[in-house]
């Protein structure tokens, strides 16, 4: 129970469990939806390279654009913003689906797949900018970030095999069906809170200089679109694993074993990140992004599917560190009045690291199978080290010399 204490002590702030409940509903699509492009095309299609084309170009579209977005979201407020988004995404991940169904060429299903991708809600920003808001300064930020890495986590243990058994039970195209009515509904039921959104803050337009200027913020980029790689080399090469075994299912099991790992290793460090010095982002940033990279190793010397899982539990443990460190990074970085714009940065060159890695990844597993699919996951683990291991000067600059704190209480 003392594990559990923080989190229930932040989730007693007003609106806080409300909002952060509806936050999760709606990004339990993500992931979803680029498993089930996967699962359903590769199943009416017959190709994984088309299926991690077309996954690939949904996430490159959310990466690439969803931060403008956010960034009309820190201008004009979560609620206007994210009413169009989400009502363009919606029709759109329902027109990929009609258009596989009915057999039309690849540009049809890139067409549908990126005006998704790109209309996709930035959902985890938009709660962690929630909670920032709700808790200013306080060190239990920190925690409410792991919370929500937490959750990120659940989502991953609950969505691929949702997914699988969606697309096994009910036909190809149900996990992508499913997951617009899950961001529709969560997204509504988010931006009907208004005493908990975000207020516009005033910023000058003329000052404003380019985040990525800002000391660290390119650095974390960089090291979670390499961990992203991650994540979307390992999609797409156990789907492949578990149909060389003759058992599709079992993909959604030791995708869920890699997030139960994570939310274990997220849950205590999230309940201990109150008590901890933020001058020591940088090199803890350094130390899980090692660890992430050493783990990776592992998968390429599994021969089995039952191995692969209780790989997959066990270097789960190595995720949440980092991307809970990466977002606190950010929140250091960014000033409040483009927080939203910010996390959404971070969250799009995961994605953007997904999209790639799946694509290659696919066409790698076309050659020469799944075995050979892991050498993407090892490539992108350690190249997240070395880009934490390069950028940790930027990184301690950006922790010494945060945005300053201005009169109306924003950073600048």
């Amino acid at each position: 129970m003392r594990l559990l204490s923080p989190y229930a002590e932040i989730l007693r702030h007003p609106g806080a469990a409300r909002f952060s409940g509806a936050a999760f509903l709606a990004r339990l699509p993500i992931s979803m939806v680029g498993l089930g492009i996967v699962l359903m095309v590769s199943a009416l299609r017959g190709s994984y390279a088309e299926a991690g084309a077309v996954a690939a170009a949904y996430t490159v579209a959310n990466a690439l654009i969803a931060p403008l977005g956010s960034r009309g979201v820190d201008r004009w407020g979560q609620r206007p913003v994210v009413t169009v988004l989400v009502a363009i995404h919606a029709i759109a991940l329902l027109g990929l689906v009609a258009a596989t169904v009915a057999g039309w060429g690849i540009a049809a299903l890139l067409a549908t797949a990126i005006l998704a991708g790109a209309a996709q809600p930035a959902t985890g920003a938009l709660v962690r900018a929630r909670w920032a808001v709700a808790l200013g300064d306080h060190p239990s930020l920190r925690t409410a970030f792991a919370f929500e890495s937490v959750l990120d986590e659940l989502i991953f243990i609950v969505g691929p095999p949702l997914a699988t058994i969606l697309a096994v039970v009910l036909g190809a195209p149900a996990p992508v069906v499913a997951a617009v009515f899950f961001v529709s509904v969560g997204s509504v039921l988010l931006i009907v809170q208004k005493s908990t959104e975000p207020p516009i803050l005033p910023r000058n337009e003329a000052r404003a200089a380019p985040l990525f200027r800002r000391p660290g913020f390119l650095v974390v980029l960089i090291a979670m679109a390499t961990t992203g790689g991650i994540f979307g080399s390992i999609d797409v090469v156990v789907v492949a694993a578990a149909d060389e075994a003759g058992t599709r299912l079992a993909a959604g099991i030791v995708l869920a074993l890699y997030a139960v790992g994570s939310m274990v290793s997220g849950l205590v460090l999230g309940a201990r990140s109150h008590r901890r010095d933020d001058r020591r982002l940088p090199q803890n940033f350094l130390l899980y992004a090692a660890c992430l990279a050493l783990t990776t190793i592992a998968f390429a010397l599994t021969g089995n599917l039952v191995a692969l899982g209780v790989v997959g539990l066990v270097c789960g443990l190595a995720v949440s560190p980092v991307l809970i460190t990466a977002f606190a990074l950010i929140e250091r970085i960014a000033p409040a009045q483009r927080l939203t714009e910010g996390l959404t940065w971070c969250v799009s060159a995961i994605a953007l690291g997904v999209a790639i890695a799946a694509a290659v990844s696919g066409a790698v597993v076309d050659q020469g199978g799944s075995r050979a699919g892991f050498v993407v996951t090892i490539t992108a683990g350690f190249a997240t080290l070395v880009a934490a291991a390069a950028g940790l000067p930027a990184l301690r600059a950006s922790v010494a010399h945060p945005p300053v704190v201005g009169a109306d209480g924003s950073r600048e």
